[in-house]
């Protein structure tokens, strides 16, 4: 079943310092075919959208957050399901809610959040200065 497009789309808010969350979201991009199911948004730039989620910069920063039409916020695990699930894709993930396998997913995922922008950065930054790598 193909999800029908609401005038709200899921917002998906991504750290454009990390070059594996822009591959994930030119994924959910490439996945959304022009539908306008999702957007995606780059937490460190400056679109009004990034203050009207009610989550400061440095929360988004964190992990990949989700903002459904609903105005629900999610991170982590939870937000990736939310945008598959936006994009009619969610049965392809539903295997990280599973009982013994969700506690994994959720570990793993915050190994690599805590350490994306070390192994994933497209920006070094020293002394309050960031630069493009």
């Amino acid at each position: 079943m193909t999800p029908q497009a609401s005038t709200t789309p899921t917002l998906v808010f991504y750290d454009g310092w990390c070059s594996m969350c822009i591959r994930s979201a030119k994924l959910f991009t490439k996945l959304d075919r022009n539908r306008g199911l999702v957007e995606c948004i780059d937490l460190r730039g400056d679109d009004p959208r990034i203050k009207d989620s009610g989550a400061d910069v440095q929360t988004l920063a964190t992990s990949l957050h989700t903002q459904t039409p609903e105005g629900t916020l999610h991170a982590g695990p939870e937000a990736i399901r939310q945008a598959m699930k936006a994009l009619g894709k969610g049965a392809s993930v539903s295997w990280t809610r599973w009982f013994l396998l969700r506690p994994v997913v959720d570990f793993c995922y915050r190994i690599f959040a805590r350490n994306r922008l070390r192994w994933f950065a497209t920006h070094k930054c020293t002394d309050d200065t960031c630069t493009i790598k």
